[in-house]
């Protein structure tokens, strides 16, 4: 009794769940890494961190609830998001090496030559390189709206869509970790990462990158991946606002090449998985639902 009175003040939503059942996951990893990985004690703590923050969050939601309390209750794993993104480079390589000469084999079968190495070097206007470093910058832009304006504009659909979203990160990460590849920026000799200059948003996202990105999570592509996600469900949800996306989504798309960030086969498989990403994260909201449902009945029973 005094355990279901206690879970009664918070209010654990499946965003919640998913962003938890990743930590544990992950921290099975780190148990299976004892010996192999370093300063594993930082990482136990930031996850019993997170699980505070967690708590915190779905307190203060079912305490005051409203949009305000909703949109923050979505927004805040993506903050952790990018902790986890930039933790794969610390993961991953514990069951293989990068995966990235393989990668490259394909992509030269596939293409006679390797469009990561070309694309930068056929287009170096300086206007070029800023638009493309202003679409890869635009992925960030679009991860917030898309979430804000479920949450505030389509709060009906908001927690189906939020969910399947987060699902689909922690699957691309958990893929990073299991078949790592380090991307053409990290894994091809000093000569052929140079990307042209630009101006403002070309020097915003270096520092992004430097801050914040790691010799990880090439293949598949999860910035096109989750780009093309996120333009599915504004397609079913919002002509209007997919529209609008459409050109910065694009633009993204073959950014991610530009930048030597990606090969082009990443772009091809970001892009292949989607359909797949959706269906699972609908099935096992589904079942997360009628879990949810049952376990509300037996307490209240």
């Amino acid at each position: 009794m005094t355990g279901n009175l206690s879970l009664k003040r918070f209010r654990l939503d499946l965003v919640d769940r998913i962003t938890i059942l990743y930590i544990l996951l992950t921290a099975l990893l780190l148990v299976t890494g004892t010996g192999i990985y370093e300063n594993v004690a930082t990482h136990y703590m930031v996850r019993a961190g997170m699980l505070l923050f967690i708590l915190l969050m779905a307190s203060i939601a079912k305490r005051y609830p409203g949009k305000l309390t909703n949109t923050l209750h979505y927004l805040y794993p993506l903050i952790f998001i990018s902790y986890f993104f930039k933790e794969t480079d610390y993961l991953n390589n514990l069951f293989m090496d990068d995966l990235d000469p393989v990668i490259i084999s394909f992509e030269k079968s596939f293409f006679g030559f390797m469009p990561s190495e070309a694309f930068s070097g056929c287009c170096p206007q300086v206007w070029f390189s800023e638009l493309m470093h202003l679409g890869y910058f635009s992925f960030y832009l679009l991860m917030l709206f898309f979430i804000v304006y479920y949450a505030i504009k389509l709060p009906s659909l908001a927690a189906k869509r939020i969910f399947v979203f987060y699902q689909s990160f922690y699957l691309f990460y958990l893929i990073f970790i299991f078949f790592p590849s380090a991307g053409p920026q990290y894994f091809l000799p000093g000569s052929e990462t140079v990307v042209p200059g630009g101006y403002f948003f070309t020097d915003i996202m270096n520092k992004i990158l430097f801050y914040g990105d790691g010799s990880t999570g090439a293949f598949p592509s999860s910035h096109v991946g989750m780009t093309w996600l996120m333009m599915y469900f504004l397609f079913r949800d919002s002509r209007k606002m997919f529209f609008l996306w459409l050109i910065p989504a694009i633009l993204l798309t073959f950014s991610t090449v530009y930048i030597k960030a990606h090969y082009a086969v990443d772009v091809i498989a970001g892009i292949i998985i989607v359909p797949g990403l959706i269906v699972l994260g609908k099935s096992v909201y589904g079942y997360f639902r009628v879990y949810n449902d049952h376990a509300k009945k037996y307490s209240s029973a």
